[in-house]
């Protein structure tokens, strides 16, 4: 095996390898229109039901304490009664995301089995947190791109695995970072995969825009601000160790982004004591 190999050649694996995932479920979108103009419960039920396995996940994920506060929830029609708008449609996209992490483990990036699943969700509660603190409104497209800013990465851990080394002698030859080093040997990054899983599967233009400016949001020609929501909470989470894999040690440090967002030294505390409880109260249901 050539330490370089030919990036058009492995471009080609990794394009037909995203290829084969499976289409993203339509029921979130199929909802949302039905939240947003009070439809019966029985409508919004009929949807969710119709995907059995997004069904017991959205269940599980409802009787989280951090979604379930002060309520019993014990069936799909308490979860749509009680949850309220906000969160019952973010729950639904996390049943709907977990398909592509869970029972992966991206050895690639040096990461154990579910980690990957983990970090998404953290990050996707991070922006929430933040842009609570920062008084954003709704953060539903923002918790979406957080749950996916790194599906690329679901794809790109096997070619990752095979080529570490040369990857990571361009880092150290070329004082890269791990994203571009990446793309170099691999002929694309997780960053642009993602974009591209994301136009596969036909995912809102302000999510894919995120996902492909998770490490760079300064580089953003649109969409800028949601893609630095999500930068800052990628960063913050791996802060934590969670689910920061080899890249994760790798990117410089983007002080500017948080500084754009007015993201202080004190908020930032707080965000992170914040997430700190949320995500002990979501890991049961992350690994059940």
């Amino acid at each position: 095996m050539s330490l370089y190999p030919s990036p058009s050649l492995l471009l080609h694996e990794v394009l037909e390898a995203a290829k084969k995932l499976p289409p993203f479920p339509d029921v979130v979108w199929k909802v949302m229109p039905l939240i947003q103009k009070t439809a019966p419960l029985g409508e919004i039920e009929a949807v969710i039901k119709y995907d059995p396995v997004i069904t017991a996940r959205v269940l599980a994920f409802s009787q989280s304490p951090h979604f379930s506060r002060r309520h019993s929830i014990s069936s799909l029609r308490d979860a749509i009664v009680f949850l309220g708008e906000q969160q019952l449609i973010q729950v639904i996209v996390t049943a709907c995301s977990e398909r592509y992490y869970a029972g992966k483990t991206p050895v690639g990036y040096d990461l154990r089995e579910g980690e990957l699943w983990e970090h998404a969700v953290a990050t996707a509660l991070m922006t929430e947190i933040v842009g609570k603190h920062l008084g954003l409104g709704d953060l539903f497209t923002a918790y979406t791109a957080a749950l996916l800013h790194d599906i690329g990465k679901t794809v790109l851990s096997h070619f990752v695995e095979s080529y570490f080394d040369s990857i990571l002698t361009l880092i150290k030859k070329k004082r890269m970072r791990f994203l571009d080093a990446e793309r170099e040997i691999l002929g694309i990054d997780h960053q642009q995969l993602g974009v591209l899983i994301g136009e596969q599967w036909q995912l809102p233009r302000e999510v894919i825009a995120a996902v492909g400016y998770h490490h760079s949001p300064q580089q953003a020609e649109s969409n800028r601000d949601l893609a630095s929501l999500v930068y800052v909470a990628d960063r913050m989470v791996s802060a934590l160790g969670i689910g920061c894999g080899v890249d994760g040690f790798l990117q410089p440090n983007q002080d500017a982004v948080f500084a754009e967002l007015g993201i202080s030294s004190d908020l930032m505390d707080r965000c992170l004591a914040d997430l700190v409880e949320a995500v002990r109260e979501t890991r049961t249901f992350l690994t059940s």
